[in-house]
């Protein structure tokens, strides 16, 4: 066939034809780009426009070019010949491009021949712009780096050899479109509870959510010059959003509005409006059915569980709840946890229960585990209390751990250790044991224990001090007689009116440096000596502690009730089961023993 010179608007529908008339499959013929021009029509322009160059924004502006108005074409001024290999080069690859055609990629294969000869750069760009033009691609105005990214690839084989894998060549990029974003409601509040949570606590000026408003898209243009159109965002939560403005209160900039809350508690929803709460009112707390309530104790959030009988039951087995206020008109349930500023149990809890309690608990009958700083029970059945102080009306069995206890009635196989007093008005049973243990009481344990490894510290420090000191004593002392011939000979050397030795001068400032450096250590072992002094006093005053305490019954013993006061410092045990009437019983000091001391 002969070389055929056209201009076209579509390469590919040319070349289609030609082969159609030369009776030639696609493959055999090709074509040289000779020429082309990019032409454009405006908002404003009623005939097509053309541009000088390749740069669409000198006469436009991106707006314009994303606009569906604008409409943009290439001509091109080609020959079509017979397809002929190429003698030095042999350039294969596909390309790749992403979903709206704005970015595509050749994909070199390593097979590819491509030799650090003349006319390399020329050839590549050519390759890659007939097969950009046979896929309905524009050249030009969108590869306007395609000249730099070859050069790399040709540095790249310049310094490591031929290709080993594939590689990634951009040759074309346009108008990719922006997407739109949707609003959103983001539920900051529930990022931070546990799954099956029925309560989500919130404290003052805590972001609570955030409305996020919806953000338009852009509309893009395709590297085939095509206008890609993005649709509008979905608006589906602007109109949804009501607060209590009671209780919370909106910040908005140009992004969103959120939402906080101005007072603590938990975030609900009532009469179609959020809101934050303190009260809070359930028939009964299940694991299943509520999940568990943990807003923390430190957020103002009450909870009333429970409408019916005080025997019903109002928490179930496996529930955990931590809040400020928790008022139980029920039973608690098996492996319950609890944790609240204020506690009040209207009917029993399960012995697999634990109840901690920041500050005062109220409970009917306990069979659990339950630490509070001061528990007031009815009824305590073999269950444990740690508490600052206690008050029980009827106990049989269990152990209370406390500084101070008070028992109305106290049954059998009770154990109550105290750190200043026990007081019973009555025993109706046998087994007790009543115990004044100050090393057993956590408050009083930490702190002897904490003194203790003070004192260890400070005596270690002054030992090693103390040497130190002695060490440099002896040397002082060893060095004394020379430096006192030091300062004959500076005295010698002044009457004779003569310099001193320059060494001996500085011999005798060393000297003295050294005395009062001496001075000062010796100042502050003794400041460390009287710091330890300090420190051993407030130990025997705590050591005393047994001396201080008192157990009292205000009925008769009747020798089965065994009361022990364990010394703190000896860990001796004072141990007497009294028999008869002794309302007070005490320790005192008689020389270094300590010894009962009875009161009736």
């Amino acid at each position: 066939m002969q070389s055929i010179r056209i201009s076209t608007f579509n390469v590919l529908n040319e070349l289609k034809n030609i082969a159609q008339q030369e009776h030639l499959p696609l493959e055999a013929i090709d074509f040289d780009l000779l020429s082309y021009q990019t032409q454009y029509k405006g908002v404003v322009d009623e005939e097509w426009q053309a541009i000088d160059g390749d740069n669409l924004e000198d006469v436009t502006t991106e707006v314009e070019i994303r606009s569906k108005i604008f409409l943009l074409r290439q001509e091109y001024q080609i020959e079509i010949r017979p397809a002929v290999q190429h003698p030095h080069f042999d350039l294969r690859f596909s390309m790749a491009f992403n979903k709206y055609r704005t970015k595509i990629v050749a994909v070199i294969d390593p097979s590819s021949k491509l030799p650090l000869k003349k006319g390399i750069q020329e050839y590549i760009k050519e390759t890659i712009y007939n097969k950009k033009l046979r896929n309905g691609y524009m050249v030009g105005i969108t590869d306007k780096t395609l000249s730099q990214e070859i050069n790399a690839l040709l540095l790249k084989i310049q310094k490591e050899g031929p290709l080993k894998e594939p590689y990634r060549l951009p040759i074309a990029t346009f108008y990719s479109p922006v997407l739109p974003i949707d609003d959103n409601l983001i539920l900051h509040y529930k990022k931070i509870q546990r799954e099956n949570n029925l309560v989500d606590g919130v404290n003052i000026d805590d972001l609570i959510f955030e409305y996020t408003f919806a953000v338009e898209g852009m509309d893009g243009r395709s590297c085939t010059g095509e206008h890609i159109q993005i649709a509008e965002p979905l608006v589906r939560y602007k109109s949804a959003i009501g607060i209590d403005p009671q209780t919370m209160r909106a910040e908005e900039d140009h992004q969103s509005i959120r939402f906080f809350a101005t007072k603590s508690g938990y975030v609900a929803r009532k009469g179609g409006l959020f809101t934050v709460s303190q009260d809070l009112h359930l028939k009964s707390a299940s694991f299943k059915a509520t999940g568990s309530l943990e807003a923390g104790s430190e957020k103002e959030i009450n909870i009333n569980i429970g409408a019916g009988e005080e025997g019903d039951d109002a928490i179930g087995s496996g529930v955990n709840i931590d809040v400020q206020s928790l008022n139980v008109k029920g039973t608690v349930g098996s492996n319950t946890k609890i944790q609240a500023c204020e506690v009040t149990i209207g009917a029993q809890t399960h012995k697999k229960s634990l109840i901690e309690v920041e500050e005062n608990a109220t409970v009917h009958l306990h069979r659990g585990n339950l630490k509070a700083k001061n528990a007031s029970i009815q009824i305590l059945e073999a269950g444990t209390v740690e508490a600052k102080s206690v008050y029980v009306k009827n106990m049989s069995g269990g152990e209370i751990i406390a500084e101070r206890v008070i028992i109305d009635v106290l049954y059998s196989n009770a154990k109550i250790t105290a750190l200043e007093s026990i007081e019973i008005k009555s025993i109706e049973g046998n087994g007790n044991e009543l115990i004044i243990d100050p090393r057993a009481i956590p408050s009083y344990y930490d702190q002897i224990t904490a003194l203790e490894g003070e004192l260890a510290r400070k005596q270690f420090e002054l030992k090693q001090k103390g040497k130190e000191y002695l060490d440099k004593e002896i040397a002082l002392k060893e060095h004394h007689t020379r430096i006192q011939r030091t300062i004959d000979n500076i005295a010698a050397a002044k009457r004779e009116n003569r310099e001193p030795l320059k060494a001996d001068n500085v011999r005798v400032m060393q000297y003295k440096n050294a005395v009062e450096t001496l001075k000062n250590e010796e100042i502050m072992i003794k400041a460390h000596e009287e710091a330890i002094h300090a420190v051993e006093r407030k130990l025997e005053q705590l050591y005393d502690a047994d001396l201080h305490a008192v157990v009292t019954h205000h009925k008769e013993y009747d020798g089965h009730t065994r009361i022990q006061f364990i010394d703190p410092k000896t860990h001796k045990v004072h141990a007497i089961s009294p028999n008869g009437r002794v309302t007070n019983v005490k320790l005192h000091k008689e020389g270094d023993e300590k010894k009962f001391f009875f009161e009736s």
